[in-house]
């Protein structure tokens, strides 16, 4: 990809997902998003799909796969995909990593499906209260519709890694929909999902 390329769309992606400054850097309702977790044992168990019955999108899941990983440097995939979309765009997830210090931010990347492409160069963002953002975005005339999947957050798992080290990803923000500013957000509280590595 070209550099003229990648910053446009850079630019598409930005004004398609926002930033911490817009809407999404709040739960739906003006609240905050929730906090880290204290420790995953605390949290209960969460779920690998939830049924939304939304204007855009009927459900989404959570792809099953191997989440373990024994040591430094290893990855771990986890694939998003969504049933029953009508009229999708765009789309953007928010996860929460507990404990963040487990996984290797820059060194992990979240690719979209096509038709959706993710923001350049790795397709993560790190918001200002260190949730992991995910997104994309279909810069073309046609919605995407039906069932498809919308992309993979591969994790890279950091140094001091080991077969003992457990740790959630919790799904704490999703929102889809035809354009920025029509969209159906969802909370950590309506999905109830996420994985947990090494459970």
């Amino acid at each position: 990809m070209n550099f003229r390329l990648c910053s446009l769309l850079s630019l598409a992606l930005l004004a398609a997902c926002g930033t911490d400054a817009s809407k999404n850097a709040e739960a739906p309702g003006g609240g905050a998003l929730p906090l880290p977790l204290p420790n995953p044992s605390q949290s209960g168990p969460l779920e690998r799909a939830a049924d939304l019955d939304g204007r855009y999108v009927q459900s989404i899941r959570i792809k099953e796969g191997e989440f373990t990983a024994t040591g430094p440097g290893q990855e771990v995939a986890m694939t998003f995909t969504a049933k029953g979309m009508d009229n999708v765009k765009q789309f953007e997830f928010r996860l929460e990593i507990d404990p963040a210090e487990a996984l290797d931010f820059t060194a992990s990347a979240f690719v979209a499906t096509q038709p959706f492409l993710q923001p350049p160069p790795s397709g993560t963002e790190l918001t200002n209260n260190g949730e992991w953002r995910i997104a994309g975005v279909i810069l073309g005339d046609d919605p995407a519709e039906g069932d498809n999947a919308l992309g993979t957050l591969t994790f890279k798992t950091k140094d001091g890694f080991d077969a003992s080290t457990r740790v959630q990803v919790r799904i704490t923000f999703f929102s889809v929909g035809p354009s920025y500013s029509d969209r159906d957000d969802y909370t950590a509280n309506d999905l109830n999902m996420g994985i947990t590595i090494n459970k």
